[in-house]
């Protein structure tokens, strides 16, 4: 029988947040599960199966954030449609935000001409 309060774990795969709770054990106690709230989307939601390939730090400058959630998770060619671990990169803040400015700039915009004659 157990008769202290097990310590909060932390999640299996990311081993950086701590396990979400699972109920009450027979005894009162509370459980944890394996994985954290963003990892369990992960392994369990199918929309969110390519949440498993975030790191823990930013591919392009390296930065080690305090909290996963200052990490993005970024398509290299900018289809969100492509999920392949070829097609995803795990960034910062910062430099998702400069990725996908340098993307919409390479992207071409249409050019429609309005006819001068018409009047409204």
């Amino acid at each position: 029988m157990i008769t202290s309060q097990p310590h909060r774990p932390f999640c299996k795969k990311c081993k950086f947040a701590l396990a979400k709770p699972n109920g009450k054990s027979k005894h009162g106690f509370q459980k944890w599960h394996r994985y954290c709230v963003d990892c369990a989307k992960a392994m369990y939601n199918k929309r969110f199966r390519h949440l498993q390939h975030k790191t823990t730090h930013c591919d392009n400058c390296g930065f080690v954030p305090e909290d996963l959630i200052q990490l993005d998770v970024v398509y290299k060619n900018g289809n969100t449609k492509d999920k392949s671990t070829d097609n995803l990169m795990t960034l910062c803040a910062n430099c998702s935000r400069l990725y996908n400015k340098k993307i919409r700039r390479n992207k071409k915009i249409l050019d429609l001409s309005v006819d001068s004659d018409i009047t409204i």
